[in-house]
């Protein structure tokens, strides 16, 4: 569990708070129907907790994200019309939640479910009251629905793809220190691969810092030139040894000890 997801709970009961707040100051109204509102607003707050302290069990966390749905579809009618616009931010932090607790395959499949909720009040209003207002509320929301997802999907790929390039990065660490072993104890003999001899001195010290799993950012740092410089270096780095991206270079300058 990181850090954002220990945090999200108190972020997310603190926005309730002040969404509910706002919403009083319309309902203006001592019936049930008011308690029912409270209570489910109490139950929606209360699931990102619940979460927390299951967040081993894949299967009831993604069954509490739909009680969450739920939860927020029963106080948009339980609620004037109004209140829906500030409402419509529930479904904004489940999706942030979900962002946060399931894989990309989950986060899409639920946040569609949670779109796709969000939207049929506004519909149901368009059936009601078909007029410029209405159609301009409705497209705005879908939109904005439709930019969240994709994204929140475009933010996970990236974190998916940065952890298995990490993990590919260690394991190739971990082969490359025991390589280090056998050749140092004379078990193997080592053979430097003949394109190393291509190569200037700076790249070969951009080789050797990509090897040890720096960004371009850590590389310009420490060798005191320019990102753009090193991303430069890169591409002809690449271009020479004829590889494709830069964990292939990291694999490269391991097995070649640079």
């Amino acid at each position: 569990m990181n850090r954002w997801t220990k945090v999200f709970p108190w972020i997310k009961a603190l926005i309730t708070l002040v969404i509910m707040f706002f919403a009083l100051r319309f309902e203006r109204t001592t019936t049930m129907r008011l308690y029912y509102f409270m209570g489910a607003a109490f139950l929606y707050v209360s699931m990102g907790f619940i979460r927390k302290k299951i967040s081993d069990k894949q299967m009831a966390i993604i069954g509490l994200f739909l009680v969450d749905i739920l939860l927020v579809f029963l106080m948009e009618r339980l609620s004037r019309y109004v209140v829906n616009y500030a409402l419509h931010t529930f479904y904004i932090l489940i999706m942030i939640d979900l962002a946060l607790s399931v894989s990309k395959k989950q986060f899409l499949g639920i946040s569609m479910v949670t779109g796709g909720v969000s939207l049929i009040k506004y519909g149901e209003m368009l059936l009601l009251d078909t007029n410029y207002t209405r159609v301009a509320e409705t497209v705005f929301f879908v939109l904005f629905t439709a930019f969240t997802i994709v994204a929140l999907y475009l933010v996970i790929s990236l974190k998916e793809q940065k952890q298995k390039t990490e993990l590919i990065y260690q394991t190739l660490l971990s082969t490359y220190e025991a390589l280090e072993e056998k050749y140092a104890s004379g078990v193997l003999d080592f053979t430097q691969d003949e394109t190393v001899t291509s190569l200037t001195e700076r790249e070969l010290e951009i080789c050797h810092l990509v090897g040890k799993g720096s960004n371009n950012k850590e590389i310009s740092e420490t060798l005191y030139i320019s990102e753009g410089t090193t991303k430069n270096h890169i591409t002809n780095i690449l271009k020479k040894l004829s590889l494709r991206d830069r964990t292939q270079l990291a694999i490269y300058a391991l097995k070649n000890r640079l």
